[in-house]
């Protein structure tokens, strides 16, 4: 699971890490990769990137029985004086469908190698969606213990989305998501965010331009990003394999 929408709120109906695909099967298991080129990387709404271009590529093994197992990993710049440039996410878990109703969770540790900060944290995760047919809507949540700048943090976020038709065969959506981040540190600053996008898929091939915005005030906001964290735009590309 992964992506901005919460980078690619599972593209689908969330769960960061999060590139969903279809893959050959062998028996019982079966592999599920992909990779996403975008303008920038943004991540609950703040731009992990510092505005510059990202790269993400996952390897995912899945069990019919619903578990999973995987690694992500991307590039990263979290300003200066943080002496990191790549992110890599190892996660299991286990998600199934039973009906129009998907349910998930699992655990994740993010590893944000520096030499001069302490950045990696670990999260466990859990979320549900329904398919109503003429919309998905999908809630979820992810709880830190161990967040890199100090204390436990909880993240809540709510999408909704909507098929708009079939131009020329290609399916269409609009994906709306929010979310809210409460940090038990304070001196952080609690804040919410909101992402939407345009998303259009193509046999093993997702596009899409998305907006993103935050209430994070930079003059109070005690995140490292709290300068990368304004609206902004971007566009991405996935690919499955």
């Amino acid at each position: 699971m992964k992506p901005s929408l919460l980078i690619l709120t599972c593209l689908a109906a969330s769960c960061p890490p999060a590139i969903a695909s279809a893959a050959e099967s062998n028996g019982s298991l079966h592999w599920s990769n992909g990779a996403v080129l975008s303008t920038e990387y943004v991540w609950r709404g703040q731009s992990l990137t510092d505005g510059k271009p990202s790269i993400v590529g996952e390897l995912k093994l899945n069990h019919d029985n619903g578990a999973y197992a995987g690694i992500w990993a991307g590039n990263l710049d979290l300003g200066p004086g943080t002496d990191t440039s790549a992110e890599f996410d190892y996660f299991i878990g286990w998600g199934k469908k039973f009906g129009k109703v998907s349910l998930n969770t699992g655990y994740l540790y993010r590893q944000r190698p520096s030499d001069t900060l302490p950045l990696d944290f670990q999260e466990v995760s859990v979320s549900a969606s329904y398919d109503f047919g003429v919309a998905r809507a999908g809630v979820g949540s992810y709880y830190s213990w161990d967040y890199f700048q100090d204390g436990n943090s909880t993240y809540n976020y709510a999408n909704l989305r909507v098929p708009l038709g079939k131009p020329y065969g290609v399916p269409v959506s609009a994906v709306v998501a929010a979310g809210h981040y409460d940090f038990s540190n304070r001196a952080i600053g609690n804040y919410s965010n909101i992402d939407l996008r345009l998303v259009a898929q193509r046999k093993s091939w997702e596009y899409s331009i998305g907006y993103s915005d935050t209430d994070i005030d930079p003059a109070r906001s005690g995140l490292l990003t709290r300068d990368q964290s304004d609206a902004r735009w971007r566009a991405q590309v996935l690919v499955m394999f």
